[in-house]
């Protein structure tokens, strides 16, 4: 680090002017110029719009004139600014590596006020840990020797208050103006600072928060106050296997593309239906949906926080699917295909009823991405540890068990599992070889699921099997017939599109092994993905609470939508219902 001159070492003359006007030796304000510039430099490479480089610069240089105002110290205060961008980066690197997010400003507030999740990154990326303390000491150790190096300025009486005056409006003006631009936060090494920056005007949303969930200004139904879920399941109740096909949607949802038709039988429910479902997130934010079928609720709601709703509703949530099955007496599991340690999952999963969070601390998959295969004798493997434990002597219990799939998941443009290609089988379906792939995985998927269903009927004869998979958002492919369909994908701006786009057009079946579901599916157009805790219990034949039989109900009523409900007032009055009965805990 090259300190910026002081007044001190300056020859006498040279240090009397220096006293005098206020100014340090032209070498002083050229370094200073030439580490902002470089600086500048280095945020126009990560962020390609001309606007919004010109606000995160304009945010950056009056970060810096803000501290020097404070400090009468330029030099330092250039490097602190700086030192407050770089972390930005760096951990936002890291938190994509992982989520394929890009850093928002509740990351820091949930992280830094997080005791478990402290101790989790210390435990799970020691080394990373380690790499970040030495680079905070070399930081703060650089940031003591500018601070003590550099001479103080002297400025005119006005010109600090008006500079600091001016650098706050820049920010406020910068932050406001990047949040307005909804900046994204699904692009691989860019835009992450105009990401990061523009989530701050989300602050006071989440500070002042009084609650997410818009609900009836009078309460129309009587609420059913109770500490517990009332249930008590008959005996022989199926196990219950709830699995999240990544990026599957059925033929039909674009008539222009077509499917093999080996992967017909892979979308049909027991009534030899398909079923649409319509999901919330398109091209990725796999959570969203997976938040949405296991609570019942749904992710627009939080608006520019819906990215975070299970670090926002952990603890609050009383009646989620988990919850209500093990109240029915079910042992409730998820195999889930990363660390569930990062961002909170396994708090939030333990936090709606999950006995056991099986992630890849557990189950050592090689990586995040694995044949369904893979996943589903994860599921062989809870069903046999249950029946173990039953001829142990103790009782069996019906399990509920959470798995998701990886195979299918962008980017398609390499071959997944060329070794499962039958001798002489094509996979030129369409001539386009990324669709082509992913029809390929697909098709692999649906093999896996045939297989692993035929290892269920030989290793557990006679035991009732419910079945109910669904698709988390279609794949972000050229091919799709949707403007622009990657570059939604790509920024995550599918809130942008109409909530009855085709684009959020998946799918979800439900089926049985020795078992028939015990409820018709709604006749509806499509199924909007909140309804579909309530179908999956009354498909089990489980006991319904009113919770639930007042589901069943909207489900007819609003012709099987939630958010798109025409009767919104109905909406709005089951959402009172269930924080008035206490269900959900409003923040």
């Amino acid at each position: 680090m090259v300190p910026v001159p002081s007044a001190a070492r300056l020859s006498g003359s040279a240090r009397g002017a220096a006293r005098n006007h206020g100014t340090s030796e032209p070498l002083g304000w050229t370094f200073v110029a030439a580490l902002a510039l470089a600086w500048c430099a280095f945020i126009d490479f990560t962020e390609p719009d001309r606007t919004i480089f010109a606000l995160v610069a304009g945010f950056f240089i009056a970060l810096a004139a803000l501290f020097t105002v404070m400090t009468r110290r330029p030099g330092f205060a250039l490097i602190v600014a700086i030192f407050l961008f770089v972390p930005v980066y760096a951990a936002s690197l890291f938190k994509f590596d992982i989520t394929a997010m890009n850093l928002h400003v509740y990351d820091v507030v949930f992280y830094l006020f997080n005791t478990a999740q402290i101790g989790f990154f210390i435990q799970t990326y020691p080394l990373t840990v380690l790499l970040c303390g030495g680079a905070l000491a070399i930081a703060l150790a650089l940031l003591y020797a500018s601070y003590r190096l550099e001479t103080p300025r002297r400025f005119p009486v006005l010109v600090r208050p008006l500079a600091g005056l001016t650098a706050c409006a820049v920010l406020l003006a910068s932050t406001w103006s990047l949040a307005a631009r909804k900046p994204t936060f699904f692009d691989e090494g860019r835009y992450i600072f105009s990401a990061f920056i523009g989530s701050l005007a989300d602050m006071p949303a989440l500070v002042q928060a009084k609650g997410f969930f818009e609900i009836s200004a009078h309460a129309t139904l009587s609420p059913t106050k109770s500490s517990a879920i009332t249930c008590e399941a008959a005996a022989n109740a199926p196990d219950i296997v709830l699995f999240l096909n990544e990026s599957a949607m059925p033929e039909g949802v674009y008539p222009q593309l077509h499917y093999p038709a080996e992967l017909a039988p892979f979308f049909r429910s027991s009534d030899g239906q398909t079923h649409r479902l319509r999901v919330e997130t398109f091209g990725g934010g796999t959570w969203l949906s997976d938040f949405s079928v296991l609570t019942g609720l749904p992710t627009n709601t939080f608006g520019n926080l819906r990215n975070f709703a299970t670090q926002l509703m952990t603890g609050r949530l009383r009646h989620a699917l988990p919850q209500y099955l093990k109240a029915c007496g079910y042992d409730t599991s998820i195999i889930y295909p990363s660390l569930a340690g990062f961002a909170g999952s396994g708090r939030f999963y333990k936090a709606i009823g999950f006995d056991q969070v099986i992630d890849r601390q557990v189950h050592h998959a090689p990586s995040d991405r694995q044949r369904d295969e893979f996943y589903l004798d994860q599921v062989i493997k809870v069903l046999q540890g249950a029946r173990d434990s039953a001829s142990s002597g103790k009782a069996r219990r019906p399990q509920f068990i959470v798995a998701s799939s990886m195979a299918a998941h962008s980017p398609w443009n390499f071959r997944f599992a060329p070794e499962m290609l039958k001798p002489g089988e094509t996979t030129r379906w369409t001539g386009d070889p990324e669709f082509d792939e992913y029809l390929w995985r697909l098709v692999l998927a649906k093999r896996d699921r045939d297989a692993f269903r035929t290892k269920l009927a030989a290793r557990f004869p006679g035991q009732p099997f419910l079945f109910v998979n669904y698709g988390d958002h279609q794949p972000a492919l050229a091919r799709l017939p949707l403007s622009n369909a990657i570059e939604i994908a790509d920024k995550g701006i599918a809130w942008q599109l109409d909530p009855a786009s085709r684009a959020f057009d998946t799918y979800y079946a439900v089926d049985g092994l020795n078992f028939t579901p015990k409820t018709a599916l709604p006749n509806v157009p499509i199924l909007e993905i909140p309804h579909l805790a309530a179908l999956t219990v009354a498909a089990a034949g489980l006991p319904l609470d009113s919770v639930l039989q007042r589901r069943l109900w909207l489900i007819d009523r609003c012709n099987g939508l939630y958010v798109s409900c025409a009767d919104r007032g109905a909406v709005l009055a089951y959402q009172r219902f269930l924080i008035d009965s206490g269900w959900i805990v409003q923040p």
